[in-house]
Parts: C-alpha cells; structure tokens; sequence
C-alpha cells in the first residue's frame, strides 16, 4: 500500500575499509562555545571524513534553553581547522538536506467510518489533516490512508508524494464509508507492516518509522485479533501516537496502542488541537538538524575541526576530528557523504591489515 593543487600520492596498502574506520575512529563531539547574548547548543549526531576531500557533519541546533534553531542558512555557519578559520575562498561548502540521511517515515491513518464523517466538522477535519501533512512532511517521508470497516486501508498519499495537499484533502472529505464497523485493529496491524517494509528498503544511515492514528471511537470489526496484533507491534520498532476524541472513544483501549503518545478529549471537535500537538512533537526532534559539509584543504594527517554556528545574537561550536590521509582535489560540498558506521567486516578487515 501505501521510493589547481599538486596532488599528494595516496598512501599505500591502505583498504577503503581500513581508511572508513580510521576516520570514525577519529571523530570525537567536544562542547559547545559561547558569546554574548547567549550561546547556541551544538550537538554532533554523526560525522565522517571521505576522499576526495569531503567533510561533513550531522547537527543539532538548539537554543540556551533547549529550543531548536530551524532556518539556519550556509552563511550561517563557519569552520574552522586547527583553530584557524577556513575561508570560503580556501573550502566550498554546503548545507545537504537532513532527510537524505536521516530518513523519518510517518504513516497517518485516519477513521473515516465514525460519526464525524456525517458531521459538519469533517471539512475542518480534513483541513487539520492538511495542516498536519504540511508541517510533519516538511522534514518526514509522510504518507496518508483511511480505514472504515472493511478490510483493506484506502492510500490517499504514498511515501514521498507529490500530489497537492489541497487535492488529497478535497478527496478524503468526498469519502464515503463502506462499513461503519471500525477495523482500527486491521488498519494498525496493515500500516505497521507498510511501516516495517519501507525502514527493510531504506538505504539510509539513520531511520526511523512513526504511525500517527485518528479514531472517534475504536475497534469494532473484530478481524484483527488482539495477539495478532500484539504481535505486529512487537515486531515493528515503531513509534505509535493516537489522536482520538469524541464521546464514543474507547480510551483503555486507545491508551495502550499509543505507546509514544496520545492525545485524547470527549469533545467531538478538539481534532485541531490534538493534530497540533502530535505534530509539534513529531517535529520537535527534525527542527534545527542540517548537515553541514565542506571541502577540507587538508591532504593528510590528522585534524581537529570546528564547525560554528552564528546568528544575529548567539553562537556555538562543536568539534571532532578527522583523518586526511589521500585527500586529493577534486572536492565538491554537495556530494552524499556517508554517514553509516563502519560494518563489522570492514572493522575485521582493518584489523587484519593493521
């Protein structure tokens, strides 16, 4: 269901596996600095160094209070190697898009078999829905279906796609119900398993998966055991916030399946607020991450490098190291550096070569 310097010589016997490890190796987070006006807090999530000449880091932002830092542009950041400042004139840079390596799927699926599909709340409904689709999709791979009573989730909006908010929204407000008898348990169990197969056929360094349900009631159809689907949460390392509301919701029930998080009222229109509230914290985690990634003039040895980043009012550095041994020109900012940890084979082999 719901895809023009001279050219040091490369060192010798030296595998791309053992060259992988001794940069993760060497690569170490130290504290964040501070200026006037406050200090920002920079966290190294992952880094890595790479030949040609590529550098890059994976950050996190954040105010003196915790608060994340989003809309950070290239100028914003600066580098330093050694505690001298790298112009821009001696390294290109790049900030890279944070969901090329940190991919974050999110399926929402929503109850269109209960009372508020006949109420005149469902075009604010389906706008709260959009809203959500905006906010959350903005940093996630988000996907949307809606479940009645019949067996299978109807897909509105696959993974990564690009149909207007506007039209999915449109649509979803002209569905009608096939069976009013709520198969919460079937849907759950079907959007885990789009989950599971989506983080099996992920490339990415860093994954997660994160199923969003909206119910006014709570299961009804019965064709989904309670141990059937236990066993599906089991299965599936995902995390899992219900927004239900209504006079009719099963809380017990609904409590227990959202195992990240519920938002919950017997008041039939309290949707907008719960939909606001599962978003700001689905996106409390993504705002203010960039992966900043620059063309090190180094061509060997190794270094310390900072990255810091300014704004109008406060600053704050991180810093690791890196290995240049076989550096060579030829650097561009913008190519996908590799964020996966050395696999245990490339670790044997290093330690076989050493």
């Amino acid at each position: 269901m719901l895809t023009g310097r001279t050219m040091t010589p490369r060192p010798m016997h030296l595998s791309a596996a053992w060259l992988k490890l001794t940069s993760a190796l060497t690569l170490a987070v130290a504290a964040a600095g501070c200026a006037s006006g406050g200090s920002l807090q920079l966290t190294k999530i992952a880094a890595t160094a790479d030949q040609p000449a590529n550098v890059a880091v994976y950050l996190d932002v954040k105010d003196r209070l915790g608060r994340p830092i989003p809309g950070l542009l290239e100028k914003n950041f600066r580098v330093y190697e050694n505690g001298k400042l790298v112009t821009t004139m001696k390294a290109k840079r790049a900030l890279l898009e944070p969901k090329l390596f940190d991919q974050r799927y999110v399926l929402l699926l929503v109850d269109m078999s209960g009372p508020i599909v006949d109420s005149e709340d469902l075009p604010d409904l389906t706008n709260s829905i959009g809203a959500f689709v905006d906010h959350v999709g903005a940093t996630h791979e988000i996907a949307v279906g809606t479940f009645d009573g019949n067996d299978e989730v109807v897909p509105f909006l696959g993974y990564g796609g690009t149909a207007e908010t506007k039209k999915v929204v449109e649509t979803m407000r002209k569905f009608r119900p096939r069976s009013r008898n709520t198969n919460l348990n079937g849907a759950v169990y079907q959007g885990l398993h789009s989950l599971r197969d989506r983080l099996k056929d992920s490339p990415a360094a860093q994954k997660s998966a994160i199923l969003v349900v909206f119910t006014d009631r709570g299961e009804l159809a019965h064709s989904v055991s309670p141990e059937t689907l236990k066993q599906g949460l089991k299965e599936t390392p995902a995390e899992i916030y219900v927004i239900g509301v209504g006079e009719k919701i099963h809380r017990e029930e609904l409590t227990a399946l959202g195992r990240s998080g519920t938002f919950l009222s017997n008041n039939p229109q309290s949707f907008k607020k719960g939909f606001d509230e599962i978003a700001a914290k689905l996106t409390a985690t993504t705002d203010g991450r960039y992966v900043f990634s620059y063309c090190s003039p180094k061509r060997k040895g190794n270094h310390k490098v900072e990255v810091e980043a300014v704004t109008s009012k406060e600053r704050g550095r991180l810093m690791f190291k890196f290995n240049a041994d076989g550096f060579t020109a030829g650097c561009t900012p913008t190519k996908k550096p590799d964020l996966t940890p050395p696999s245990k084979k490339d670790k044997e082999e290093a330690e076989e070569e050493s």
